[in-house]
C-alpha cells in the first residue's frame, strides 16, 4: 500500500484510474485541457570524421512536459479525500502544486502517450480573474531529473603496495670537458653577440 496525495490508496486502485485519468504523482485533476511532450536531441556542431561514432556526438536532454491543467469547485475527486483540506478544491490544487514543487521530490506521471518517471514541477503558471472565480486553470511546467549510478572500487594501500618509481634510462659514462674558449669569446657567446 502506497500513499499518494491526501489519502491512501494501493497501484491497483490507480491503475484503475489510469485508464481514466492522467496522473501527476499520484493525484488526479479534473481536466488536462493540454499536453505538451517535448523530447530534444542536441547534436555537436564540431565536424564528425567518416567512421565515427555519431553517439558520441549527440545527446538526449531531459523530457520536458507541459500541462494545462483544470480544477473546478463544483466537482467530486475521483479519489475520496483528494484536494480536500482546503476551503475550496481549485485553491486546495494550487496548494498541491505548490508543494510538490517546494518538496522537490522526483514524482511519476502518467499520461496516455507516456509514463514519466523522475519528473520535478519546474514552474506553475496560473492567472484569476472573473471566470476563474469557482476553478483553476494552471499551467504546469515538469522537467526530468537524469538518475545514474556510481560504483565504488578499492584501490589497494600505497604503503603495502611495492613502491612505484619510474623506469631508469642508462646513460653511459660521461665526463667534465675543459672549456678552451677565451674570456672574451666566452662572454661574446653568453651575450649573442661576436667579438670578431
Amino acid at each position: 500500500m502506497a500513499i499518494y496525495g491526501d489519502s491512501p490508496f494501493s497501484r491497483e486502485d490507480a491503475s484503475e484510474l489510469v485508464g481514466i485519468k492522467t496522473s501527476v504523482g499520484g493525484y488526479f485533476f479534473d481536466a488536462y485541457l493540454l499536453i505538451d511532450h517535448e523530447s530534444r536531441l542536441t547534436i555537436t556542431d564540431h565536424p564528425v570524421e567518416e567512421g565515427a561514432n555519431i553517439t558520441d556526438h549527440s545527446f538526449v536532454e531531459p523530457s520536458a512536459l507541459s500541462m494545462e491543467i483544470g480544477m473546478s469547485d463544483v466537482c467530486s475527486s475521483l479519489v475520496d479525500g483528494q484536494f480536500a483540506q482546503k476551503p475550496t478544491r481549485s485553491i486546495s490544487a494550487y496548494d498541491t502544486l505548490k508543494q510538490l514543487q517546494s518538496d522537490r521530490i522526483p514524482i511519476e506521471i502518467t499520461t496516455r502517450l507516456k509514463v514519466y518517471k523522475n519528473m520535478l514541477v519546474e514552474t506553475i503558471t496560473t492567472a484569476e480573474d472573473f471566470k476563474l472565480a469557482h476553478g483553476l486553470r494552471a499551467t504546469v511546467m515538469f522537467r526530468e531529473i537524469i538518475v545514474v549510478s556510481t560504483a565504488t572500487v578499492a584501490l589497494p594501500n600505497r604503503s603495502s603496495a611495492a613502491p612505484h618509481k619510474t623506469g631508469a634510462t642508462n646513460r653511459g659514462t660521461t665526463q667534465p670537458t675543459e672549456d678552451n674558449r677565451s674570456a672574451l669569446r666566452r662572454a661574446g657567446d653568453a651575450f649573442g653577440i661576436s667579438p670578431f
